[in-house]
This record gives structure tokens, C-alpha cells and sequence, in this order.
């Protein structure tokens, strides 16, 4: 029975998209291109519909983008298949094959990993998009400064943003009170945002540990921060600790990850992940196992020890990432 509802509802928001954009395109005549930024199922029906009755006519060119995941992958992230209930989508995405052939539908993603699924499951060929926003972002307010990281006694390592258990901030605290029992002395500043309680997997949460809290190396920030807070702490970062679990983001882009890659600013990355390819490609930093606390452990110590060294490489490929992930490539992507 909630299969059903599941179904109906699906049919039924396809169906105010198609008659709502119908209402739309009246009222603004023929349009170039029309960017759907966040599409699932639940539109691309109707945009199938759409694009069989105006493509060439009412407008030039649609790009759906498609960001969420339908695969399922196996333990070590090398092989994935398709649920049952991902037939449906593979229909409709092949629909488009032909409209895709001649230009006038452009079937997009933001992670090359997510578009190869997509490939795999419907045999259309996507488009990976550049994320021109956070490019934006880090080449201006950011932009940090190699003056400004020189001024730091100590290499500070930083994480910002939710403090979700997807995003490994338990991980962090376990390494960074093992670093400070082996050596109280370390030197090193670490700068987290811990704004709000966190979940564990077993719907437990997560405490800050009160050695955490106490820790002179430690700068716990407890609330929201606004653009130029943000800002200011980015522009001290020595490294961004992006130790994200695999699971959830094998396949997922890291807007940070981008900002910080655009910033010149080295990072710690989970291996076998989005975001390190994102560091081989335009970025430079290190990689940590999976959810391993020890790991990281070491690989802060590691960055410590070559912090000149991976600050330089971060700044030589600095430009790399602006170039690949702007405006212009963005653009390119839409009209090519």
C-alpha cells in the first residue's frame, strides 16, 4: 500500500510540473535554455512530456540536473548495482536519448562518479558541471593570503560548517585527543565548529569530550557563524580536515572541498572518494582511511611536518582549480 502512495505521488507531482511549466512558457514566450538545478524522478517525467511538445519550439535546450545517487555499492566502493525501483528512472532517462544526441536536452551532474552511474544505468551520456558559485566565493572574500597563513605560529587545521557524523567530526576529536596524550605540547592549533549536538549511527549523540573543550590547541566554536567569521577563520586555515565518511560521500561534490581547493589551501581527504579526486585534480593535500582516527592521527602529524611543502603545492595549483571551476567552464558547459 505505501508502495502505491509512493508511486501515486510521483505521477502527481509530474504532473503540476507539466502543467505548471506549461502555464510558464505561455507567459514568457520562447526561451534559449531552461537550467533545472535539483531534478529527480518526480520531474523528469513531466519534462520528458515537455520536451517531446516544445523542444526547438518553446525552448532551445534543457538541462536537467540530476545530484542524488540511485546506486548501491558494494563494501569497498568498486563495484554498484541498481534497486528494482530504479527501472523507472532508467526508462525515462533513456527517453531522452535521442534529444540528448542532437543537443537539445544536456543531462547533467556535479560529480563525475554520480554522472558514470547514471551512464551505466540508462546508456545516455551525461555532462559533469563545474561549481562556479564556491569558485566565486573562495577567489574573493577567502582568497587566503599566503601573508595571512605565515602569521600562524602553528599549522591550523580547520572544519567548518554542520557538525553532521557524515562529516567524521567524531573522527577528528578521537585523533586529535590521541596526538594531544602523546604529546601535550603539540604544535598545532585546530579549529572546529560544533554548533549543534550530534547524532551518532545509533542515534546516540556524539558529546564534546571535556579534554577536547580544555585543550589550548583546541578553538571550539559553538554557534553559527556568519560570512565574515567564516571568512576570517578560512583565511588562517593551514589545511581543512574534510575526513567525510565514505559512505556518504563516495560520490558526493564537497562545495568546501571546491572553496578550498579555489583558496590555495591544502586539505585531509578520504581516500577512494569524490574528494580525492578533487585533490589529484585540482587540489593538493593528503588522504586518510575511512573513518580510521589513527589514521588521521597520522596524517595530521604528517601535514605538521610538511606544512611549507603541501601550502606550496596548494598555492601552485590554486589557479587550476578557479580556471576549471569557472564561470567561463560553467558556461561552456551550458551552450557547448
Amino acid at each position: 500500500k505505501q508502495a502505491w502512495r509512493r508511486y501515486f505521488s510521483v505521477f502527481g507531482h509530474n504532473y503540476r510540473v507539466w502543467r505548471e511549466t506549461r502555464r510558464l512558457l505561455k507567459k514568457t514566450g520562447p526561451v534559449d535554455c531552461i537550467l533545472l538545478p535539483a531534478v529527480r524522478i518526480h520531474h523528469l517525467m513531466a519534462w520528458r512530456l515537455l520536451c517531446n511538445a516544445g523542444l526547438g519550439k518553446k525552448f532551445k535546450r534543457v538541462i536537467p540536473f540530476l545530484l542524488t545517487s540511485e546506486a548501491i555499492y558494494n563494501e569497498s566502493y568498486t563495484v554498484f548495482h541498481f534497486r528494482k525501483t530504479s527501472q523507472l528512472m532508467k526508462l525515462v532517462l533513456s527517453g531522452f536519448k535521442k534529444q540528448v544526441a542532437t543537443g537539445g536536452v544536456v543531462l547533467a551532474g556535479d560529480s563525475h562518479i554520480t554522472c558514470k552511474e547514471y551512464e551505466t544505468l540508462s546508456g545516455v551520456p551525461f555532462r559533469v558541471f563545474p561549481s562556479p558559485g564556491v569558485g566565486l566565493q573562495a577567489a574573493n572574500p577567502i582568497n587566503s593570503d599566503i601573508e595571512h597563513r605565515e602569521q600562524n605560529e602553528v599549522p591550523h587545521f580547520v572544519m567548518l560548517g554542520v557538525s553532521f557524523i557524515d562529516k567524521g567530526i567524531d573522527v577528528l576529536q578521537k585523533a586529535i585527543l590521541k596526538l594531544l596524550k602523546e604529546d601535550p605540547l603539540l604544535p598545532a592549533k585546530f579549529v572546529i565548529q560544533w554548533a549543534t549536538p550530534t547524532s551518532g549511527y545509533d542515534g546516540n549523540l556524539v558529546p564534546i569530550s571535556n579534554e577536547l573543550r580544555n585543550a589550548p590547541q583546541v578553538h571550539l566554536i559553538e554557534q553559527v557563524l556568519d560570512d565574515a567569521a567564516y571568512t576570517k577563520y578560512m583565511q588562517r586555515a593551514d589545511f581543512i580536515v574534510l575526513a567525510y565518511r565514505r559512505k556518504v560521500y563516495f560520490n558526493r561534490l564537497s562545495g568546501v572541498a571546491v572553496e578550498g581547493a579555489c583558496a590555495g589551501i591544502p586539505m585531509i581527504v578520504t581516500e577512494n572518494t569524490w574528494l580525492e579526486w578533487a585533490v589529484k585534480e585540482f587540489g593538493a593535500g593528503v588522504t586518510v582511511r575511512d573513518g580510521e582516527a589513527d589514521d588521521l592521527a597520522d596524517k595530521i602529524l604528517l601535514c605538521i611536518k610538511e606544512t611549507k611543502r603541501l601550502r606550496n603545492e596548494a598555492m601552485e595549483r590554486k589557479q587550476v582549480a578557479r580556471e576549471v571551476n569557472s564561470s567561463a567552464q560553467y558556461l561552456k558547459c551550458v551552450w557547448d
